[in-house]
């Protein structure tokens, strides 16, 4: 029983920016992919006044807006409240990355989810094979969580903790890295009493399960199919009941739609009220670069969150322009890269002036 119980367990291979690791498991045509830290970003999520049904559409609306690549792919941990911890990756480099891989079927975690265990309170720093990551702890929930790859500087370390918003009392002082240890499943899902399956003793009757097994497929077929006609009922009836609705009540049926239509605009157009305010960001700008000899051709906020900005600087070096944009108060994940006719186009995350309501940001 042992042996079919390896047989149909799904590979687990962890995917790096070093090379993949594999990590055992069974021998099935399915493998499970740990995408490694270094290769997620990350963002903290409030979905509490959001719908259950809706939490999950909303999350990947959120990690879209937030991906700098086209194709993001995200694991999440809800938390009761409604708040959530959602790591995200490109599913292009992840495919490439694993497309040497065995199996058939293929399956993309974030293996932040199974390394380390929650905390009620506090920071904490864990060591990985490709570097550290710190995470945040409020109320039992990730507030933020950030992936160096050597040991954080100390301005590193402050910055983290001063874009995390939470009170981290005496921890100031960079803490001692545990290593992540990776679990078999992932620590946001309850585990059962044990966390095993006992499948000893019951060889002599696996012939015995298997049929009842199939009888039981069988059964749940038919009630499903059952179940659907009878829906399938349902909703002709309804519909045909909605047709002989009379005048007056349709008209109120269509004005709760609006109403509700109009409540979903006002909620987007309230979602877009910035981080910071444009002059204080461009005064911000000028004092980073250096000298005088560059020029703005383009100034672009596709989210409240992050800003693209397309310069003319000759001689510039982005390196040490990102490096100066790191150390301001207002900007984190600077990257840069070369636009069209020799432009330079800076990318960067917006950090929340103080007093504000912390944002999701990776």
């Amino acid at each position: 029983m042992a042996r079919l119980q390896l047989r149909f367990s799904p590979r687990r291979i962890r995917l790096g920016s070093d090379g993949n690791q594999p990590l055992g498991g069974g021998e099935g045509d399915s493998t499970l992919f740990l995408v490694g830290r270094e290769l997620c970003l990350f963002i903290a999520l409030d979905a509490g006044k959001v719908p259950i049904k809706q939490r999950k559409a909303f999350a990947a609306l959120a990690v879209r807006r937030a991906a700098p690549f086209p194709d993001p792919e995200f694991d999440v941990a809800w938390s009761a409240a409604g708040t959530a911890a959602i790591w995200y990756w490109s599913r292009a480099r992840a495919e490439a990355l694993a497309a040497a891989e065995p199996g058939r079927r293929k399956r993309f975690v974030a293996e932040a989810l199974y390394a380390g265990m929650p905390q009620a309170q506090g920071v904490e720093l864990l060591h990985y094979p490709t570097g550290f990551e710190a995470r945040a702890w409020k109320d039992s929930q990730l507030a933020a969580s950030r992936h160096w790859p050597g040991l954080p500087t100390p301005a590193q370390w402050r910055e983290f903790l001063r874009g995390s918003s939470v009170a981290v009392g005496d921890v100031a002082v960079l803490p001692e890295a545990r290593d992540a240890i990776l679990a078999r499943t992932p620590w946001s899902r309850q585990a059962s009493s044990n966390g095993t399956l006992q499948l000893s003793g019951l060889d002599q009757y696996l012939p015995k399960a298997t049929l009842g097994l199939g009888v039981l497929v069988l059964l749940i077929a038919g009630i499903e199919l059952g179940c659907i006609a009878r829906a399938q009922a349902d909703i002709w009836r309804a519909q045909s009941a909605a047709t002989r609705l009379d005048a007056p009540l349709q008209r109120i049926l269509d004005a709760r739609d609006a109403t509700d239509r109009a409540s979903e605009e006002i909620t987007g157009l309230l979602s877009l009220h910035g981080l910071r305010p444009t002059t204080s960001l461009m005064a911000e700008v000028t004092r980073l670069m250096p000298g005088t000899d560059w020029q703005v051709q383009r100034w672009n906020q596709p989210t409240p969150d992050a800003v693209e900005i397309g310069l003319v600087a000759p001689g510039s070096n982005p390196e040490q322009l990102v490096s100066a944009w790191e150390e301001s108060p207002m900007f984190k994940n600077v990257t840069t890269e070369l636009g069209e006719e020799n432009e330079l186009v800076v990318k960067a995350s917006i950090v929340p002036a103080p007093g504000l309501p912390e944002q999701a940001m990776p």
